[in-house]
């Protein structure tokens, strides 16, 4: 089976870098992709929120030491996950998620391409 997504977007926040009580590292980030249509003329434009999941070590540590400033247009290739959980009212609730982990997946900025991480340094990881 296949479980691919790719997109190109613009980031709505810095990364936020934190740990989970095992001590792997994860970076969460914001990405805004859009579409449009022209209705009599008009232009109407419509924007999704994306959150992306970066597991990869070396993108984490990309992140860390290069953030990428609100705004920055990335490429972002991952897997989607769909998760659940129960809030403080009893109500499942249901959300969307682009996860960036295994091989073949990346983050990479389009803004500033010559400081992406090196695809080999994400293979060692």
């Amino acid at each position: 089976m296949l479980n691919k997504v790719q997109m190109i977007g613009f980031t709505g926040a810095d990364a936020e870098i934190r740990a989970t009580s095992g001590g792997k590292a994860l970076a969460v980030l914001r990405v805004a992709t859009s579409r449009y249509t022209k209705k009599n003329g008009d232009r109407q434009d419509f924007t999704t929120w994306h959150t992306v999941e970066i597991w990869s070590p070396a993108t984490v540590k990309w992140l860390s030491s290069r953030p990428l400033p609100k705004g920055s247009k990335v490429y972002v290739e991952g897997e989607i996950r769909n998760e659940h959980y129960t809030d403080k009212d009893g109500q499942e609730r249901y959300f969307t998620k682009v996860v960036v982990a295994g091989p073949g997946h990346e983050l990479k900025s389009l803004d500033r391409p010559e400081t992406n991480p090196e695809p080999a340094a994400e293979e060692e990881a």
